[in-house]
This record gives C-alpha cells, structure tokens and sequence, in this order.
C-alpha cells in the first residue's frame, strides 16, 4: 500500500483513544498515513476538546470543522474530498480497536479487493441500563457477521462502520447526500457498488461498536432509517428485506389486517420496546408499522 487516509466522522463522541490506537498501529505498520476527523458540529465541547486535544499532538493528524451539520453521508463525502492518500479507512467514531494488527490485517487485504469490509462486533454482556434494544438486535446481527456469511452475498453485507477503498474508487459512487438522517445511505452504497462491479472483501478483522444509543433514541433513529426508506424505495427495493416483506404483505392483501391489529397492540408494543426485555417480534412489526403509516399517508 502507498498511502492511506483514516477518515472518522464524529458527532458528540470522546474518540480520543480510538485516535491514538490507531496513530500507534500506523506508524508500527510503516505506512505513510494521515488521520483526519471531521466534527459535524458537535455540541458537547467537552467532547470536542477531548478530540481537538488528541489530534493536536500527533503529526499527520488534523481535525476538520464544519459550521452546520452536514449529516451521515455528506460528512464521510467532506472527508474523502479533504483527503490525500491513495487508499481511504472510513471508520465511525465510536469504535473501539480490539487487535493489534487492524491496520496491517487492512493494509494485507488492500491488495486483493477494491474495497475491503472489516466487519464489528458487540460486547458479550449489555454494556449499561437503557441500551437493551439496541444491544439486543446487534447481538443477534452478530451471529452472522464472521466473513464467511457476509461473503455470502458481500453488496448487500457492506457496512461503512469500517471499511477500506480505493480513493477514485470512491470518488466515482460517494455516498448519496439526498439521506438525510439516520438510515439505508450505507445500503445504496452497496447497491451502487455492485452496479459498478467493483470488487468487494469481507475479512475478519472488526471492531468494537460502542456507541449504542438508549431504547428511545433507538427507536426514534429507527423511524428516521424507515422514512429513508420510504423516500428511496424505488432506489432501495433490492438492497431491503423490510420492502420485500411489505410487498408481499400488499401482493396478499394483508396490509389493512397488519395494520389494524399492530395499531391496537401499539401502546404495549411501545412499553414492551422501551422496557428492559424488548422482544425483537415486536420490533420487527414496530418497522412495518411505520412503513405501512407512511404509505398509508400517500394515499
């Protein structure tokens, strides 16, 4: 590899230590290497300080500020653009480095793929109260994000919490800055690559996702990621299961029936979500819930 970009976006996280982790295995590897973070406005300074402290002691590290909040996709755009090196690390700030060779496990992989896809993993053990739901339904995604499943069917497993890519690779699909919000810019980067043809590797080599919000914000990024969905459906019908169930509900005629019955168990539904043992049934019809509402606001 000749030179590689580590681009974190941050909002509202204390990724100081993922920054020094990573600076150490950069200058380990021997690669020639530049970290640069973009805060999308952050509003927790002491956050930002703790950030803006890291950075201003290591060399080749610099933070880049924006005066509004560009969002999920629009941020990872900025970072590419500002940066200088051949290859791009995109990793989310709230990670955590759990091997002593991520950054030699992605340089190794670089040769091989276009783009490489390191995976991420959870905590065994629900980190703290009020982070159920979210713990939960990753620790069952977890059962199937070895490399082996993902390689599977690798556009439809592309994940941005880490993975590796050729700049003018990137720089030919970017991510679609009409998501706005939470939700599916990630699964129409995949649909795009697969369009393109470009290679895609799924190797072993995650990190830690940290960063899990409580079952309420959950829930409201949850409504978010839906309504995307809703407005790029025609763009997304192939990257999403959530829209082949809801056609298939249609094809049956079961829409007004799902609705009805969810609609009556919606308060405990909501109660159970919120709760310290949330049942991921109930979350499944939660999202369906929430796609049948925004078609049924269409009509």
């Amino acid at each position: 590899m000749s030179s590689l970009s580590v681009l974190i976006p941050v909002f509202n996280w204390d990724c100081s230590k993922l920054i020094t982790d990573l600076y150490s295995q950069c200058i380990a590897a021997g690669v020639s290497f530049e970290i640069l973070t973009a805060d999308d406005c952050s509003t927790d300074m002491e956050t930002l300080n703790a950030n803006v402290s890291a950075l201003s002691n290591l060399d080749h590290c610099r933070m880049i500020s924006v005066e509004r909040n560009y969002g999920r996709a629009a941020i990872r755009n900025l970072l590419a653009d500002k940066s200088s090196c051949e290859k791009l690390l995109f990793i989310d700030c709230d990670a955590e480095v759990c091997t002593k060779n991520f950054i030699t496990d992605y340089i190794r992989a670089s040769e091989q793929s276009e783009v490489v896809c390191g995976g991420l993993k959870h905590c065994h053990r629900l980190p703290h109260d009020g982070v159920e739901l979210r713990w939960k339904y990753e620790k069952r995604a977890d059962r199937h994000r070895a490399a082996r499943y993902r390689s599977l069917n690798p556009y439809a497993r592309f994940t941005p919490f880490s993975f590796l890519i050729d700049r003018k690779v990137f720089m030919k699909i970017r991510f679609d800055e009409g998501f706005s919000g939470y939700g599916y810019e990630d699964v129409l980067f995949g649909i795009e690559l697969e369009k393109k043809g470009i290679s895609v590797l799924h190797i072993d080599n995650p990190l830690i996702h940290t960063g899990l919000e409580d079952n309420e914000t959950f829930l409201r990024k949850t409504d978010e990621a839906i309504r995307n969905l809703y407005l790029h459906r025609a763009e997304l019908e192939k990257g999403s299961a959530l829209l082949r169930h809801y056609q298939r509900l249609e094809r049956l005629n079961l829409i007004n029936a799902f609705t009805r019955l969810t609609e009556w168990f919606y308060r405990p539904i909501i109660i159970n979500l919120a709760g310290k043992h949330p049942s991921l049934l109930f979350f499944s019809a939660y999202k369906m819930l929430s796609l049948c509402r925004l078609f049924k606001n269409e009509q």
